[in-house]
């Protein structure tokens, strides 16, 4: 667990499905254009569904006053080079921002990695969100050189970039 200005940071499991799904929608309510789903797909997801989706990867939630005021999650891939790892569905509410709880997210995320042998988190980071993007960059992910024109559900449209960390060159 990682704890900074009383804001614990954690991974949750599949019996905390119901605090991963709020601070899920919390996020697409607060960012919907920083997402690959829709706020209203996902308020179609039942229970399974939320705890298929805690037990496909690690998701870590960031604590304040027994509420999620942060999400983040990663997903190990299979590719041709070997396991990749991405992180994913990153989020900070506004009551925190700032506070370096983005920064405790990413680092539960990578120390996970790291457990796992991995070396390298890749992300991919909606184009024209300058702040999430100087975030990413301050952490040392760099860009890949990758982009990606993704259509949602709805039909709207999600322009990417794929960022990258190099683990063996971070401390």
């Amino acid at each position: 667990m990682f704890i900074e200005n009383g804001v614990p940071v954690r991974r949750v499991d599949p019996e905390e499905w119901a605090a991963a799904r709020q601070a899920r929608l919390a996020a697409m309510q607060d960012a919907p254009g920083a997402f690959a789903s829709t706020l209203d797909r996902e308020l179609g997801f039942d229970e399974a569904m939320w705890r298929e989706r805690l037990t496909a990867g690690p998701w870590f939630l960031a604590w304040l006053d027994g509420e999620p005021v942060g999400l983040v999650a990663a997903r190990a891939e299979q590719s041709g080079s070997g396991r990749e790892w991405h992180l994913m569905s990153m989020w900070v509410s506004p009551r925190v921002r700032g506070s370096g709880v983005a920064d405790r997210l990413v680092a539960a995320v990578t120390a996970h990695v790291r457990a796992a042998g991995g070396a390298v988190v890749t992300l991919w980071v909606a184009t024209g969100n300058a702040r999430a993007r100087d975030f990413y960059e301050r952490m040392g992910f760099r860009p890949t050189g990758n982009q990606s024109a993704y259509r949602r559900a709805d039909a709207t449209a999600l322009d990417e970039e794929e960022l990258a960390l190099d683990l063996t060159e971070v401390g």
